[in-house]
């Protein structure tokens, strides 16, 4: 009797997981900005300096972005997890605003990127290029 009270807290629990897996990959993976996001302007763009945002893609690859002084802009990445390690890499440059876009000119890459992205509160949504999808990432 024990042992089957056992199994079905273990599988109301594992349930109760997955619910709230799936509601969390659900809202990272957004393919809209929220309604209160607001745009990047050159005002914004510099109150990110100092700042470090922290967040996951939907695949589970980990960045973790850093605005330093003089439009200076790292991406670290890691495959399951954030910062930079094994499976991981870094990107820096410098960064600046056309139009409403925030574009990366990267010291290892070829050509730049520009990407919306809009800020709310503590938060930055930044829309990925190669599919749409809306990376969270949160100030930290």
């Amino acid at each position: 009797m024990r042992t089957l009270q056992h199994i079905r807290r273990c599988a109301f629990a594992a349930a109760a997981l997955g619910l709230a897996l799936s509601a969390a990959l659900a809202q990272s993976a957004a393919s809209e900005f929220p309604a209160e996001a607001v745009a990047l302007t050159p005002e914004t763009l510099k109150g990110l300096n100092g700042k470090k945002f922290v967040g996951t893609r939907m695949d589970g690859t980990g960045w973790t972005m850093d605005f330093g002084p003089d439009d200076y802009f790292r991406l670290a990445y890691r495959r399951g997890g954030t910062g930079a390690g094994p499976g991981g890499g870094i990107f820096d440059g410098t960064v600046r605003l056309d139009g409403t876009k925030l574009c990366q000119d990267m010291h290892k890459a070829l050509e730049s990127r520009c990407n919306e992205v809009r800020l709310k509160g503590n938060e930055l949504f930044y829309q990925r290029g190669s599919n749409g999808e809306i990376v969270v990432l949160t100030a930290q």
